[in-house]
């Protein structure tokens, strides 16, 4: 008899077919939001009989409709049945949600412990951090265990990423290192639930698709060396596993593909149309020129959290004759390298082989100092003082700046061209580019991010999030798509 298990969390969807009590194949994949085309992937790609049983069960379990749906303890209890381990307590780690969850003696849940929706300490807060640095989840099997743990901010999610961004920004850590002080992260909040749970010994099994990174593993081994930890080969789909046992017995029949898909009424409330209000924008074109030999020139360097920019403008002109903007990814230096390479290529592209005259250099953003450094200038400037310059340049009567960055988003008031007053959004990334860009690129699959503002515009109603923290607007984001909100209208929203 086959049965057929589904899983579908917050970030990841978990396959397993059974042939009476074996295992015929099993998948693990990213949905990224759309785990109705991964399910309708999967299942065409296996050719998958509509006669067989099969349960779902997960966060987003419940979206698929006429499939018997089951709560996650229920399939850990089965699963717990078909293994050949006594074990105390079972930790999942999901890509948003960690649980501790107590078993007696019959392989029956006592008791659950679990955070709240913090991303802190998260399977998929930990990917983000990856692809923020360049790195895969492939990656971090190379990363070596000599690598050094830094101490992070992990009371927040928030905390720790600007954490890791200023320590990259100004060389005190390398991307491996943060890789390990990561996985350290979260191998405490693993042992704090433990503790919470009031298990200090015994037997402990670790499930989830985190149970694959070895430094994580590691650590919570290290700091916790009276319990024994157990991870069985099923770990990354624990709770598919036990949905393919349940369904033997109370699965439904397997539906045509397109019928998996419940529909939903959108729960949010929405903007009006967003270009309604594009013509009350101004836009200030800055004036550009050629490279001339002979004339004196300022470059002007922005080391931000996110992206680096570099900016060689003419001083008899005020003419910008060469720039170039690129990612940060952690190494200010190699960044800033890169633009130094760009701007060079503009000026051969101009005078060829001629030098020319650069008599100014200054530097801003967070990893100012070591830019200021790297190019031997004491030109090294806060941003708030960089804004207030540029900006009045443009219009001198200006009062107001509102500046979003990567990881900051600040306002400045101004009077007289000097900034009097500035508040700053201090540690939370709800309403910087990097959540944009990261809410865009990881729930929508908007690989680039100079198409959001193109696709957030061509909404017809932009759904209201509420002005709250990153991670609840990332849980909104995610209800929004199984809700059957546009690509268009969440990308508004947001």
């Amino acid at each position: 008899m086959q049965s057929l298990g589904i899983n579908i969390g917050s970030s990841s969807l978990k396959i397993v077919l059974l042939e009476d009590s074996e295992i015929v194949w099993n998948e693990v994949v990213l949905h990224e939001g759309n785990f109705y085309a991964a399910v309708e992937q999967i299942l065409n790609s296996h050719n998958i009989p509509h006669s067989i049983k099969a349960l779902v069960t997960g966060t987003e379990g419940r979206f698929l409709f006429n499939i018997n749906n089951v709560i996650e303890p229920l399939c850990i209890e089965a699963a717990l049945n078909r293994i050949d381990e006594e074990v105390d307590a079972v930790v999942t780690m999901g890509g948003e949600d960690l649980i501790v969850y107590t078993i007696d003696s019959n392989n029956r849940i006592v008791n659950n412990f679990s955070g709240s929706k913090c991303a802190s300490g998260t399977g998929e807060f930990f990917k983000q951090q990856l692809g923020r640095m360049d790195m895969s989840l492939e990656d971090v099997e190379f990363v070596p265990d000599s690598s050094k743990v830094h101490p992070l901010s992990a009371r927040c999610s928030v905390f720790m990423k600007s954490d890791c961004t200023h320590k990259l920004n100004k060389n005190e850590a390398t991307k491996e290192d943060i890789v390990v002080s990561l996985s350290d992260v979260m191998a405490t909040k693993v042992i704090d639930f433990l503790k919470r749970a009031k298990i200090e010994k015994g037997n402990v099994l670790l499930t989830g698709g985190t149970t694959k990174n070895r430094h994580i593993v590691r650590f919570i081994k290290q700091k916790t060396p009276l319990i024994n930890f157990i991870i069985p080969e099923e770990a990354p789909y624990f709770e598919a596993y036990g949905a393919a046992f349940l369904a033997q017995e109370s699965g439904s029949v397997l539906p045509a593909v397109q019928d998996l898909m419940k529909i939903n009424k959108i729960r949010f409330d929405s903007y009006d149309d967003l270009k309604k209000v594009t013509d009350l924008v101004t836009y200030f074109e800055s004036s550009t020129g050629k490279v001339r030999a002979g004339h004196e020139y300022i470059l002007g360097i922005d080391g931000g959290s996110t992206t680096t920019k570099a900016c060689l403008i003419d001083i008899e002109t005020d003419e910008i004759v060469a720039s170039h903007y690129g990612r940060t990814h952690g190494d200010p230096i190699k960044s800033l390298k890169t633009c130094l390479i760009e701007i060079k290529k503009k000026i051969r592209e101009d005078i060829g082989d001629e030098e020319i005259n650069i008599s100014l250099s200054s530097t801003t953003g967070s990893s100012r100092e070591i830019l200021g450094v790297f190019i031997e200038s004491p030109g090294v400037y806060n941003e708030i003082i960089a804004h207030a310059v540029g900006t009045t340049y443009f219009d001198e009567e200006v009062d107001t700046i509102f500046e979003i960055g990567g990881q900051d988003a600040k306002y400045v008031l101004l009077k007289n061209k000097v900034p009097i007053d500035y508040a700053m959004n201090e540690a939370c990334s709800a309403g910087t580019g990097s959540f944009l860009e990261e809410s865009a690129h990881g729930d929508l699959n908007i690989q680039h991010a100079f198409e959001i503002a193109d696709i957030a515009l061509s909404s017809e109603s932009a759904l209201k999030f509420g002005e709250h923290c990153s991670a609840f607007i990332n849980s909104d984001i995610r209800k929004a798509i199984q809700q059957g909100a546009t690509r268009e209208s969440i990308t508004g929203g947001i």
